[in-house]
């Protein structure tokens, strides 16, 4: 096969959900062996022994008394006696609640299979430059602002403005009109100045000299003269910083491609009929998820 061909495979995520699955189906068989040789044999060996004591350290921080490991392998019996016998009745033919276990537990499945996969360094900087919208670490400001309330008359307003620009320029105290918006804000990030001013205020701001009172800039709630006294321009943080937030996201992006390549091939098992009297009900086949 050639290099490049089989590279491209071991990539596929398809090829990791098949892989992983064989891995955890011979886990699974360790740790929940078959349980009966026929219909009316139930084994309990020394695997399943093994396996109620684990959980019962894990519980209450003790191993069982063997009088708790005797009641637990009871329990057990019990519960494997109920159990086969309800499927024999069929009680969990059209049961909802169970087809949604069944579902869950594959789902389940499919998220145990990605927690074995181990990103290395290049994965994780590849899916960091191509997700870099996720990574970006949002501009931080510091700043001044003086509040010009716009429900006074134009003339009056602008007489305010140039009187306000005229004591800022001579260095004297100014007051702005009443608000109740902070005079100084200190560490802000762009979310929170927007959320604060109204959407873009944050652009407008970014864009002003360091240390000077600005020209008025609109805000959703009136007029502002602004000073910016720090600006932490947006960045995206390399890799090492943000390692675990960037693995984090690689399972889960992982999660739901393996999810996805596992639904497909399954498919394939199977013919979909989908019998419905009024068709105008069903969505357009391209867009049924099924």
């Amino acid at each position: 096969m050639d290099t490049n061909v089989r590279r491209r495979w071991l990539k596929e995520p398809l090829f990791h959900f098949l892989l992983i699955g064989a891995c955890l189906f011979g886990l699974y068989a360790l740790i929940k062996p078959v349980d009966f040789r026929d219909d009316n044999t139930i084994v309990v060996d020394q695997n399943r022994i093994d396996y109620m004591k684990a959980r019962y350290e894990r519980t209450w921080n003790r191993q069982p008394t063997a009088a708790e490991l005797d009641a637990l392998i009871d329990n057990y019996i019990v519960e494997e006696i109920l159990y086969r016998q309800a499927l024999a009745m069929g009680l969990d033919k059209n049961d909802s609640v169970i087809r949604r276990r069944m579902q869950q537990k594959m789902e389940f499945f499919t998220a145990d299979s990605v927690d074995l996969l181990s990103p290395s360094d290049a994965d994780l900087e590849a899916y960091l430059q191509a997700h870099t919208e996720r990574f970006i670490q949002p501009s931080v400001f510091s700043f001044e602002q003086i509040y010009i309330s716009t429900d006074l008359p134009a003339d009056t307003r602008d007489a305010r403005i140039a009187e306000i620009q005229a004591q800022l320029a001579a260095g004297k105290p100014v007051q702005g009109s009443a608000s109740t918006l902070p005079r100084d804000f200190s560490e802000s990030s762009a979310l929170q100045v927007d959320r604060q001013f109204g959407q873009g205020f944050a652009d407008q701001i970014e864009q002003l000299p360091l240390n000077q009172w600005s020209a008025p800039i609109r805000s959703g709630l009136g007029l502002h003269i602004v000073k910016v006294t720090r600006l932490q321009k947006s960045y995206l943080p390399p890799l090492a910083e943000i390692r675990s937030q960037v693995q984090r996201e690689w399972q889960t992006t992982k999660r739901r491609e393996l999810k996805t390549a596992m639904i497909e091939n399954l498919k394939e098992n199977y013919a979909i009929v989908i019998e419905a009297q009024d068709q105008n009900t069903l969505p357009p086949a391209a867009n049924r998820n099924i």
